[in-house]
């Protein structure tokens, strides 16, 4: 008889499951977990490239983490930029990471989000910072990358963060997962709403060589 975990639907035995879908909801750290579980089970070495606070970690990963940042005070082991990584070609297993998506933020008043996530001059230098540090992600990595981006409206224009991402690499992504999340931050200078608020990131996932997926 089926348990509580299952149930029937047009007379398929439907049983609920654990299995990494496009679409996840909970951490960060879970997301990177179960991506690494499933689609780069043979990385051992992984670096962090944007560290921060090292939200990609709750422990449940087995891998040996290298945290790097461009900030001393956040970079656990390497104080670098994303951008000119100073690694060697292949010198890591997986590179990940999340590059900063606002732009044109007030330097006097940032607002609650450039106050905590930084923020570039404009649209065009941070499509140049994501893609020359995929390029870099790419360079050092031997096994993949895993690229966190957003795709959001800004000043009443779409930003396509994970088109910059596609024109990089060399093929289509390995894997890719849509984290939901169900509180945003909100800025209290956000008025009137024109756009759909994006609530999701985008993690791609991209592998060095045949892009099979196979045991």
């Amino acid at each position: 008889l089926p348990d509580a975990g299952c149930a029937r639907a047009g007379g398929v035995l439907m049983v609920a499951n654990d299995r990494l879908h496009t679409v996840e909801a909970g951490s960060s750290a879970r997301a990177v977990g179960r991506m690494l579980g499933v689609l780069f089970p043979d990385a051992v070495t992984v670096l962090d490239v944007t560290y921060g606070n090292g939200r990609f970690w709750d422990g449940s990963a087995d891998v040996q983490v290298t945290g790097l940042d461009i900030l001393p005070d956040r970079a656990p082991d390497v104080c670098g930029d994303f951008t000119a990584l100073p690694f060697l070609d292949g010198a890591v297993d997986l590179v990940i990471f999340d590059p900063p998506y606002l732009t044109d933020m007030s330097k006097s008043n940032p607002g609650r989000m450039g106050a905590r996530f930084g923020s570039f001059a404009s649209i065009g230098q941070l499509r140049a910072a994501v893609q020359q540090g995929c390029r870099e992600a790419w360079r050092v990595s031997r096994i993949g990358v895993i690229v966190k981006v957003q795709n959001y409206g800004h000043a009443s224009v779409s930003v396509r963060m994970t088109r910059w991402v596609e024109e990089i690499f060399p093929h289509d992504a390995y894997g890719e997962v849509h984290l939901a999340r169900s509180n945003k931050i909100q800025d209290r200078k956000w008025r009137d709403q024109l756009s759909v608020h994006s609530n999701s990131a985008t993690f791609l996932a991209y592998r060095h060589g045949d892009q099979r997926h196979i045991r």
